[in-house]
């Protein structure tokens, strides 16, 4: 559920629960109006009138189709109760109303199908397990074998599609730092870049024995999810991983360098991917926070193949590029023996002062 906004909010003392405006006006409904509303596991339904009695006529005729069985759909169907719009776009909930919250607390919510259906934000873990046939790794060797069977070269889209879960963001314990290596504060880059493109680097949690999550790595992705207010992320989960395994795991990881997601040459790659994403110039400065002069620079100096060669291979700087271009001289040449950027001007000038002549000499003619 992605939406959270200040209006959807549940008052515990008062037992009243506000009703977002999209929801309302889909259906058209108007205060002093009917809806239902029940409720399954701490999770809220919302219906129009009309639409919870076509429900309600396809409850009782699967009800005749399958005795034996009944869908947790249908048992919501059956559990809704009429109650009728106030002021504000809120509603209270009756007293015998089966919906029970201590204390007062925002609401996720999200449409399907013309169904509302609202959670609390920090959802309480749910009793049943978390999944019916676990889909994580227990250990190491799971994840060493995963695409390996019958000497298959590893296919990374094969197993995130088979490891990667969404997971949501109430069951996280975010507050347990155990394997943090540095502050969880995430750069003001990193939120504006999952605020347009997601999460694309999923987090790795350990499943606890409440059935809560672990953060082993991704704290600043997960600090971001949090003030962006998603209601989950992509993550692999590791069941029955003991500390040991967790201390090898970070072992593993190449050590962060501090100040490292802000060299030259990772704003370059990102600011080209984005572009190659068909991301227009004015977001791509939204997103990065960088000036859009410095990004038409980048991207001026990356249409060049060997000058981006040699700027991701460490051998020239991107100011450097950026003169040899601004001199129109053969880049190869400078980028081979190393010019510096005395060299560069001065090749430049003597080259503009050859294009010139002939210039004077074509009109001469």
């Amino acid at each position: 559920m992605g939406k959270l906004t200040r209006r959807v909010k549940f008052i515990a003392k008062e037992r009243r629960l506000s009703i977002p405006a999209e929801f309302l006006h889909q259906h058209g409904i108007e205060r002093g109006d009917y809806m239902v509303l029940a409720a399954a596991s701490q999770r809220l339904y919302g219906f129009s009138v009309p639409a919870w009695e076509r429900y309600q006529q396809v409850s009782e005729q699967m009800a005749n189709w399958f005795p034996d069985k009944e869908h947790p759909f249908l048992a919501v169907v059956r559990g809704g109760t009429r109650l009728r719009l106030g002021s504000q776009d809120r509603i209270v909930l009756p007293r015998t109303f089966p919906f029970r919250q201590e204390t007062s607390t925002k609401m996720h919510w999200e449409l399907a199908d013309g169904v509302l259906m609202m959670e609390p934000e920090l959802l309480a873990v749910p009793d049943r397990p978390v999944h019916d046939e676990p889909v994580g790794q227990a250990s190491l060797l799971d994840l060493m074998g995963t695409g390996r069977a019958n000497d298959e070269h590893f296919d990374r889209e094969d197993a995130a599609r088979d490891l990667v879960e969404s997971i949501s963001v109430g069951r996280i314990d975010w507050r347990d730092r155990t394997w943090s290596e540095d502050n969880a504060i995430p750069p003001e880059s990193l939120v504006r870049s999952i605020k347009v493109e997601g999460i694309r680097r999923p987090l790795v949690l350990r499943e606890q024995a409440d059935g809560s999550y672990q953060v082993v790595d991704g704290f600043r992705r997960l600090t971001a999810a949090r003030n962006l207010r998603l209601r989950s992320v992509p993550a692999i989960v590791w069941r029955a991983l003991g500390d040991e395994d967790c201390q090898r795991m970070k072992l593993m990881e190449a050590p962060r360098e501090r100040g490292a997601e802000a060299t030259t040459l990772r704003r370059l790659q990102s600011t080209l991917r984005l572009h190659e994403d068909q991301v227009a110039l004015k977001e791509i400065e939204q997103i990065t926070g960088r000036r859009k002069r410095t990004l038409q620079r980048y991207l001026r100096v990356a249409q060049h193949p060997a000058v981006r060669e040699a700027i991701e291979a460490g051998r020239l700087s991107i100011f450097k590029a950026e003169e040899i271009l601004k001199a129109g001289i053969d880049p190869d040449a400078a980028i081979r023996e190393g010019w510096t950027v005395r060299q560069i001007r001065d090749a430049g000038q003597k080259l503009g002062r050859r294009r010139s002549r002939r210039a004077h000499g074509r009109l001469d003619a």
